[in-house]
Parts: C-alpha cells; sequence; structure tokens
C-alpha cells in the first residue's frame, strides 16, 4: 500500500496544465456574479456601516448551497478535467517490451537454513515463481550461483520453461558450496548486452562480502540496468524470527550491494509484497529511458462521475441562475 501511495505522489501531474489558468478568470466572474445579489455591499458608497447594520438583518440560515456555489465547483472540476490529472502509464500499442530481468539465484549451503519453512532456497524459487507469473511472457532469464556462477537458461519468453530448470536447482550442482555474488556479473554480462532497453539483475540471497560490493559498483557505474538484492531470510523485525534469521549487519551488507548496483535491497515477506515492490522496480527502471513509448494515462475522466449529480441539480424547478 505505501508503495502505490509513493508512486502515486512521485507521478502525480498533469497532461494539461495550462487549462489551470482558467480557474483565475473564473474565480474572478464568480465573485462579479455574487456581488450583484450584495445588497448590503452596494450601499456601503452611500451610507455609514453602522447605519447599514441598523437597517439590514443578519439571516445565520442562509443557504449556501446556492446555483452560484454549485457553478463555481462545478467549472473547478471540469477545470481540472480539461488539465488531465495522471500518475501511471499505459502501454501502447507501437511498445514493444524489449527489456530483460535476470535472475540469480544463490544455491549455496547457507540457502537450505531452515528459518523460512521448509528451507531459504525452496521460498526463493516459489517466490521467483510468483513473480514470473505477475510479469508473463516477458523476457526472462535465469542464473545459479554459490562459488561459481553458470546460466541455467538464457533469454527467453518461455516462463513455462523457467520453471523446468528452476525446480531443479538445488546446493548439490556447485562444487563450492560458499556464496560468492561477485561471480554472477560475468555472466548477467553477456546476457544484458543481448538486450535493447534497461533491464534488472535481480539476485535472491542471503548474504554478500565486501569483493562483491566493490565489483558491483564498478560494474554499474556506466550501465543503465540496475540490480534489485531479494533478501531471502527471516526479517528480525518481523517477530517470527526463531534466531536464524537476518542479522541488521547482514541486511546492512544486503542493502549496500543493492545500492552498489544502483538498484535497491527488499527483503522477503511471506505476502505478496515483496513481488509487487520488485515487480514495480522493474517496471520503473524499463519506463526510466523509454518514456516516450509509454504514454500517460489520463485520469481526468474519473472527475466526470462527480459531475454529474450536480449537473442533475439544474432540473429542479426554480433552480436557475441569474447573470
Amino acid at each position: 500500500m505505501l508503495n502505490h501511495i509513493e508512486a502515486f505522489i512521485t507521478n502525480f501531474h498533469f497532461m494539461r496544465p495550462w487549462w489551470l489558468l482558467s480557474i483565475i478568470p473564473l474565480v474572478w466572474f464568480y465573485r462579479s456574479v455574487a456581488a450583484k445579489d450584495d445588497l448590503v455591499q452596494q450601499w456601503r458608497g452611500h451610507m455609514s456601516d453602522k447605519l447599514i447594520s441598523h437597517l439590514s438583518r443578519s439571516d445565520k440560515q442562509s443557504v449556501n448551497i446556492t446555483p452560484k456555489t454549485l457553478f463555481l465547483v462545478f467549472s473547478i472540476i471540469a477545470t481540472l478535467v480539461m488539465a488531465g490529472p495522471s500518475w501511471k502509464q499505459t502501454s501502447s500499442p507501437f511498445f514493444v517490451n524489449e527489456s530483460a530481468l535476470i535472475i540469480a539465484l544463490d544455491v549455496s549451503s547457507s540457502m537450505n537454513t531452515a528459518d523460512l519453512q521448509p528451507s531459504r532456497l525452496l521460498r526463493a524459487k516459489q517466490k521467483v515463481n510468483e513473480l514470473i507469473e505477475l510479469r508473463g511472457d516477458a523476457k526472462t532469464a535465469l542464473i545459479v550461483y554459490a562459488g561459481s556462477a553458470h546460466v541455467a537458461m538464457p533469454v527467453t519468453k518461455d516462463k513455462e520453461m523457467i520453471r523446468h530448470f528452476l525446480d531443479v536447482l538445488d546446493s548439490s550442482l556447485l562444487p563450492v558450496k560458499e556464496s560468492a555474488p561477485e561471480s554472477v556479473l560475468a555472466p548477467a554480462k553477456t546476457l544484458l548486452m543481448q538486450t535493447k532497453a534497461p533491464s534488472t539483475l535481480l539476485v535472491l540471497t542471503d548474504k554478500t562480502n565486501e569483493l562483491a560490493i566493490s565489483e558491483f559498483k564498478q560494474f554499474f557505474a556506466e550501465q543503465k540496468h540496475q540490480t534489485i538484492i531479494w533478501a531471502i531470510g527471516e526479517n528480525p523485525d518481523s517477530g517470527l524470527s526463531n534466531g536464524t534469521g537476518f542479522s541488521s549487519t547482514a541486511l546492512d551488507k544486503l542493502s549496500q550491494l543493492a545500492d552498489a548496483g544502483k538498484g535497491r535491497m527488499v527483503p522477503f515477506t511471506h505476502n505478496s509484497d515483496d513481488i509487487e515492490t520488485i515487480n514495480s522496480s522493474i517496471e520503473s527502471n524499463m519506463f526510466a529511458v523509454t518514456d516516450k513509448a509509454q504514454p500517460w494515462y489520463d485520469e481526468g475522466y474519473i472527475l466526470l462521475f462527480f459531475l454529474l449529480p450536480l449537473q442533475l441539480l439544474w432540473f429542479r424547478r426554480g433552480w436557475t441562475m441569474q447573470w
């Protein structure tokens, strides 16, 4: 929920902002029309305020909802409709998504830890399956790594093939059981060179080291791509950790690795919040360079539903407005 609010605040703008200037003459016109009905104000030029107060009656039960006030509300809402408020992009019929998601799955021995049942590795696989299902037929590749890294599946749109290779990955495949995230960069570079748009390297792991942070920073210094670190382990702030989950130091290191890769660190969650956050980050990185191909969606049409009931009030008997 917070991610949606943050995205709304960041992306909100008006597609035709010059329409907002029409509110200035609109308010001036409303004030001039309303002044014609203010008889007290008209007499101020002919007698003193004290005399006017004795001759006039203060009507505290005056009706605030009048044709004139509703005309102002109706006009302002109509102006906002014309200005075209927008906060999200929509796919263009001429846009082709050329970005790719390179998934690097850590199968080192620490990924067999059971703070996430049945293990971190199996839960990571489940999360990946949910993510590729959400992304549909988008381009995806799969890398498996521990002490060394290897391409398990090159870039493809066949998500069923990704699932097939993902299922057989485990800690027995690679000889060196310690995790070396820096080893991912060589095969990732080869895969990223095949893409024509800003792409994402998604690393699912539970640890990193200073060498990886240094090499990620050097590799992504001049890249249009980004890194997302998916921290697979029980978050100590969740209150569910049994003592084998992440330490604050481990999470801080993973966050440093993400920063080095010009991306973000996303902690594991037991619901789908982490998946939605990652998918949003993937799309944001793609849109950062392809804004022109992704037109903004005009949300002003929603305000028309507020105009209709106001317009219906003009069908009331005696509901008129004198100019």
